[in-house]
């Protein structure tokens, strides 16, 4: 009897200890992902970007656009405006962050149509104008919408990480991704990894890499990203380019009539 109600004491003090590790991982996760956000928070920041698009077989096309963002993450507005080539020439992307559990606004213009079209829920999985990244891809990542867990910790090219998965919340809005695992450098809390997993993958069905890490005016920021489909076979690589923090915005720049003004930024 004494070895029996010892037995379940020993499991009982095991689970608990399990849930309550559990718990501070969880909230580890969260405070160092709110921690990253208070250090990289600016006001506004801008940048020219070129981009290297090779698919499966190879082939390259370069792409250039200019990208004006103003808030931060969940209150965030951004528009992009393509430069190069002439096909994609003035066509320009809004995205506009709405309150907690919606997804942002997005509108796609279109030199050709005259006009912007607005991104549906279901197209958030397609290709940003020919690109590796889609529609979701274009948002800032706002810890706010996912659960996360701290997992532990992982050294990228030198550098110790802390490893985190986030899974979308039902409430945070409809995400194209069943999760994403986020590899946050320990020393500046700055993101250099995301392995993002669709609806049923066993495996990482894309990979989103930041390098090239330089200090502009006090922040920190990666001026080379790249996007990788690896069920594709195809790579998207942006080199930023002209980056600047906290420059003034003009009152109209982030609105459909500014989007659909051809040459506008």
């Amino acid at each position: 009897m004494l070895k029996k109600r010892t037995t379940i004491l020993l499991t009982a003090a095991t689970l608990l200890s399990t849930l309550c590790a559990a718990m501070a991982w969880g909230a580890d996760a969260r405070a160092l992902l709110k921690e990253s956000e208070n250090r990289h928070r600016t006001t506004t920041q801008q940048y020219a970007g070129e981009l290297t698009v090779v698919n499966k077989d190879g082939k390259v096309r370069k792409k250039g656009w200019k990208s004006f963002r103003q808030g931060y993450a969940g209150d965030s507005k951004n528009l992009i405006r393509f430069t190069d080539p002439p096909e994609v020439k003035g066509v320009g992307f809004l995205s506009l962050s709405r309150t907690a559990g919606q997804n942002p606004d997005q509108w796609l213009y279109l030199p050709s149509m005259k006009r912007e079209r607005r991104i549906a829920t279901q197209d958030r999985d397609a290709s940003f104008v020919g690109t590796d990244f889609n529609y979701e891809d274009m948002e800032e990542f706002d810890h706010e919408k996912y659960r996360v867990t701290l997992q532990g910790e992982q050294s990228l090219e030198g550098q110790p990480c802390y490893v985190i998965t986030a899974i979308p919340l039902e409430k945070g809005g409809k995400s194209v991704y069943e999760k994403k695992i986020l590899y946050l450098r320990k020393d500046i809390l700055y993101l250099l990894r995301e392995e993002l997993y669709r609806k049923g993958d066993k495996q990482a069905g894309k990979l989103f890499v930041l390098s090239d890490l330089q200090n502009v005016n006090g922040h920190w920021v990666a001026r080379k990203w790249e996007m990788s489909d690896l069920k594709k076979g195809s790579k998207t690589t942006v080199l930023l380019k002209e980056v600047a923090f906290d420059k003034p915005q003009p009152a109209n720049r982030f609105t459909l009539q500014n989007l659909n003004r051809e040459g506008g930024d």
